[in-house]
């Protein structure tokens, strides 16, 4: 059971910035309304699952953990290649991550793109708060992180290839990415609950992020192919990422670079 508090807790000591994370909390409890009327749109409208704070937190925290693996892997991020601090791309993984849903506020479809034409604004201000040197650059990277989280749509950074993976790890009972009818059985969602938990973890050699997957029946497969898969497949971390999924059935033990 994911808390918002207990997630807050884990993304400062992840972010290890006092200061970026002050911003964060900041923005995160200022622009709670906008996650909650996500959430109740989502839901009540387009008859989806959760979308609301604990899936931008949750989001936040899996994206860097990622971060902190391929830093540790040696894998340059984008503004590091382009002569920035590693902090700028925590910025750009926390709030990319907290803000790339808020577009379900106006449509699902191309949601992604309304989510920056909301979150501009915000990115601006907080922008200028914590860089005064070359702002644009560091909100254009921002809002590029929160248009290519979905699958659709290539990405073209490291920062967003993190928030998009880290969005689709979001797959576990109950808080599947595919869209099921409550009252209908069906593949989507047999396997909407059939993934029990999926951790991040340091990988090895060419596949320095280790995703880790448990679910009760194989149809959490289905799950995996059709939203983490494709998320994989669209970023730039394609070829460095490892499945490990045990389905349940008879303790076997599945693995997979994507």
């Amino acid at each position: 059971m994911y808390t918002e508090e207990k997630l807050l807790a884990e993304i400062r000591e992840l972010m290890d910035d006092e200061e970026l994370y002050e911003m964060y909390e900041g923005a995160f409890r200022e622009y709670h309304y906008y996650f909650d009327t996500t959430n109740y749109i989502v839901l009540n409208v387009y008859g989806f699952n959760d979308h609301g704070p604990v899936h931008v937190l949750l989001t936040t925290r899996r994206a860097l953990e990622l971060l902190r693996i391929i830093r540790k892997a040696g894998i340059e991020t984008t503004a590091e290649k382009l002569g920035k601090p590693h902090r700028w791309s925590k910025f750009i993984v926390a709030f990319g991550a907290l803000f790339h849903d808020i577009g379900n506020i106006i449509h699902r479809d191309i949601h992604y793109q309304f989510s920056v034409f909301l979150a501009e604004p915000i990115i601006e201000r907080l922008v200028n708060e914590f860089e005064k040197r070359d702002p644009l650059l560091l909100k254009a990277l921002t809002l590029n992180a929160i248009y290519t989280h979905d699958e659709k749509v290539q990405c073209t950074t490291i920062e967003g290839s993190l928030v998009t993976i880290a969005d689709g790890c979001d797959m576990e009972a109950g808080r599947s990415r595919l869209v099921h009818k409550k009252d209908k059985v069906d593949i989507h969602a047999v396997s909407a609950l059939a993934i029990e938990k999926v951790d991040i973890k340091e990988g090895s050699g060419e596949q320095p992020i280790l995703i880790e997957i448990w679910m009760k029946h194989p149809a959490g497969i289905f799950q995996v192919d059709e939203i983490l898969t494709k998320k994989v497949k669209s970023s730039l971390l394609r070829g460095r990422v490892k499945l490990r999924i045990h389905t349940g059935k008879n303790g076997e033990t599945l693995e997979k670079v994507i």
